[in-house]
């Protein structure tokens, strides 16, 4: 009996140590510390890309490397919609609950700086030695304002139209290097098929989630990333010649040719990407973030291939701008208790943690990042559905003469200005000409 008693008296012991391990391992890598322990201090991240697109992983990540110095940090998910937007900012201004935040979108980022929303960065990237132009380019000090850095951008957004390679190749067509947008709208028609529920469209534009984001993927391919201002910045470029070419393209594949789905449709069926593009029912739609669901097999079952084109241009003759610059810009809340945290996460966030974000389709902004390693990320699980070539040269490689916005005044006004017109005429209660009219006389007067 004493023999038992001093057996269980020594493995008791190792049982503790074993248990007080594993419950300490477990917290690290479900990130559930209990928020009672003092030393440490929890960082809240905003951000619009689901969980499961990466953020999961990438906050599990920095939770087991930063554990021993003290910090946690946790992902809360918002739409990239207005109401989503308006829901983070609401929480960003009462303080408390938002201490690092992603932007992404232009507009948005310029009106978050302009209101006290962002910290700025330029004594951190002092401190730190950090040589902005080598981590990002030239086309950094695009994004600072005022001549200051107030986020820093985490992914190098190189867009195109994402198209289903198997029905180009059964019909005979090339995935273009280049092409205008006749080109474009001619294959668009070719690509369409059938009546009713059985209809494929050859293209989506997804206009119900945004409606104006197709001019800010189709112009500045031609005119360059202020493409909303003329050169004066005092007046709108709603009267300019390709922002009547691409709106009347867009209307004429959706109201005319019956290519795409029409507005009215996408909104009343509430139409997305996933369930017309990864089901087979458009050829083409028009931004390679699928790609995360491209790769989820188990929600989007599908046996085709997928590969992406630049977009279009009014003009192949021309020298044209490559769509492009830096995005995901994050940011550190003026109001965070922990600053220095934040800055921790955001650098480690920006040089190391995106990794499991590639690999849903995101690619890095950081130049230290290997190109080989990028590729590889990004087609992993894809088992042959995503084609390398046209991923590695639309998505990945770095190009110059970028349509960098330089000019963000009023841009979040403009956008909107833009949204509530182009739905007049994609319902057909404005002309092309009339809504573009009406948009030019609205826009001057909120530039002037």
């Amino acid at each position: 009996m004493k023999k038992k008693i001093i057996l269980a008296g020594c493995i008791l012991p190792f049982v503790i140590i074993g248990i007080v391990t594993g419950v300490r391992l477990f917290h690290i890598q479900r990130n559930k510390i209990s928020k009672e322990d003092t030393k440490i201090k929890y960082i809240e991240i905003w951000g619009a890309v689901p969980k499961e697109g990466g953020p999961t992983k990438m906050i599990e990540d920095f939770n087991q490397e930063f554990y021993s110095r003290g910090i946690q940090a946790e992902y809360n998910y918002f739409v990239n919609d207005e109401a989503g937007n308006k829901r983070m900012e609401s929480a960003l201004l009462a303080g408390g609950s938002v201490d690092v935040y992603f932007s992404y979108d232009n507009s948005y980022l310029e009106k978050r700086i302009v209101s006290d929303m962002a910290l700025d960065l330029s004594e951190y990237i002092k401190r730190d030695h950090i040589n902005m132009e080598e981590y990002f380019g030239s086309n950094i000090f695009s994004y600072y304002v005022k001549g200051k850095p107030y986020s820093m951008p985490t992914k190098l957004d190189q867009y195109g139209i994402t198209v289903n390679k198997d029905m180009f190749d059964e019909a005979g067509i090339e995935v273009p290097a280049e092409w205008d947008f006749e080109e474009f709208r001619e294959i668009a028609k070719k690509l369409t098929k059938g009546e009713g529920t059985n209809k494929r469209y050859g293209m989506f534009f997804c206009t119900q989630q945004d409606i104006s984001y197709i001019t800010n993927y189709l112009v500045p391919r031609s005119l360059g990333g202020d493409s909303l201002y003329k050169k004066d910045g005092k007046s709108s470029n709603f009267d300019n010649e390709i922002f009547y070419k691409v709106v009347n393209l867009v209307n004429n594949m959706m109201n005319i040719d019956k290519s795409a789905p029409s507005h009215i449709d996408s909104v009343t069926q509430k139409l997305t990407q996933e369930s017309m593009f990864l089901t087979g029912k458009s050829a083409m739609t028009i931004g390679p973030w699928i790609i995360r669901n491209v790769k989820d097999q188990d929600t989007y079952p599908h046996n085709f291939t997928t590969a992406f084109a630049p977009y279009p241009v009014e003009n192949k003759n021309k020298l044209n701008y490559n769509q492009g610059g830096l995005g995901d810009h994050i940011s550190i809340s003026p109001k965070t208790k922990y600053k220095e945290e934040a800055w921790t996460f955001l650098k480690w966030y920006v040089t190391k943690g995106m990794r499991p974000m590639i690999e849903g389709g995101r690619i890095p902004a950081y130049k230290g990042f290997d190109t080989d390693e990028v590729i590889d990320l990004l087609l992993k699980g894809t088992e042959g559905n995503i084609d390398p070539v046209s991923a590695k040269e639309v998505l990945i490689m770095p190009k110059d003469n970028y349509a960098i916005p330089s000019t963000t005044y009023k841009l979040s006004d403009l956008n909107q200005i833009m949204a509530e017109e182009f739905e007049q005429i994609f319902t057909s209660k404005k002309t092309v000409s009339k809504g573009l009219k009406d948009a030019k006389k609205r826009g001057d007067q909120i530039l002037q």
